[in-house]
């Protein structure tokens, strides 16, 4: 009993292991997209420094700008802004969409990047 065991063990464990070599192999082959996704991390960083200027710049001193990410099969991206301060829970509607307007002048990718925004 504890051969058959072992065995089925050792077989799974042959499977596990070939899975694991085999999704390393595909994330590594293609270095288009491993220069993509460089190219585009920089972009991120450098937005989300402007964005943290830009609003230091218009009062909200020490606010929490969050980007997230989901990059889907065809190289497009989908970003999410998250921007968290005190001071934009007593902003008017007009007021947040003068400010997600604002936002947007700088954004990068047209055409190929969504921007959601969340204040």
């Amino acid at each position: 009993m504890s051969g058959r065991r072992f065995t089925i063990f050792t077989i799974l464990l042959v499977v596990v292991i070939i899975f694991c070599v085999k999704g390393t192999v595909m994330s590594k082959g293609n270095p288009q997209r491993a220069q993509e996704n460089e190219y585009y991390l920089g972009l991120e960083q450098e937005y989300v420094e402007n964005t943290k200027i830009y609003l230091r710049e218009q009062g909200f001193v020490d606010c929490g700008v969050m980007m997230t990410r989901v990059t889907y099969g065809d190289g497009s991206r989908e970003y999410r802004v998250q921007i968290h301060h005190r001071r934009l829970e007593r902003m008017t509607a007009e007021d947040k969409l003068f400010l997600r307007k604002s936002l947007s002048q700088a954004e990068f990718g047209r055409g190929t990047c969504i921007f959601q925004y969340d204040l």
